[in-house]
């Protein structure tokens, strides 16, 4: 009995250390992924016009939309749904440790990736508001438009794909399995 305890309590405390790790890795790749968009979108927007800050934003809104919806239908998903894709072996083992790791894909994808974008194009915003204040199209009302319109359409784009990322979970999670193994090469063909 006293063994059996103990064997628990060891599972218990190598589970706990994992998920530290896990949390301490996150948080560094998502400073350091921050720093980078951060500084590459800073660049970008200061030595362009509004169009290419306005597009960047744009970019910035659907990756956000997109990431937060795949990491809801990896979170929605189990690998019983996945079973009618088994015939695609490398896709059908890819979507399946996609599931497998649901709550560190779902971290990713809607903390890092879509909060970061999210944040992002809060950035990009202030800097077409400045731009708008530099050519002298400016008002106060500007500053409170912009953010709004930013706020509605990451809330309302997240929303609508929310229910499709539920619904859908199958199909979103084998669609992001197809786009990844792309990225990924067999070990067969490198021998």
């Amino acid at each position: 009995m006293e063994k059996r305890s103990k064997k628990s309590r060891n599972a218990c405390a190598k589970r706990r250390n994992v998920a530290e790790k896990w949390v301490i890795k996150i948080t560094v790749f998502t400073f350091v992924g921050a720093v980078i968009c951060s500084f590459v979108s800073q660049l970008t927007t200061s030595r362009s016009d509004i169009t290419v800050s306005v597009m960047l934003l744009a970019f910035m809104l659907l990756i956000s939309i997109i990431f937060d919806g795949i990491g809801l239908s990896v979170a929605s998903c189990t690998p019983e749904k996945l079973e009618k894709y088994a015939h695609y072996k490398k896709q059908y083992a890819i979507a399946l440790r996609l599931v497998a790791n649901a709550e560190k894909v779902n971290n990713v994808c809607a903390d890092v990736v879509g909060d970061m974008c999210g944040i992002l194009s809060g950035a990009c915003g202030a800097s077409i508001v400045l731009q708008l204040c530099q050519s002298g199209q400016f008002s106060h009302w500007t500053a409170i438009i912009v953010s709004s319109i930013i706020a509605a359409v990451t809330v309302g784009g997240k929303a609508s794909l929310k229910k499709i990322a539920v619904k859908n979970s199958e199909e979103l999670v084998f669609m992001s399995a197809r786009i990844i193994s792309i990225f990924i090469t067999d070990r067969k063909r490198r021998k």
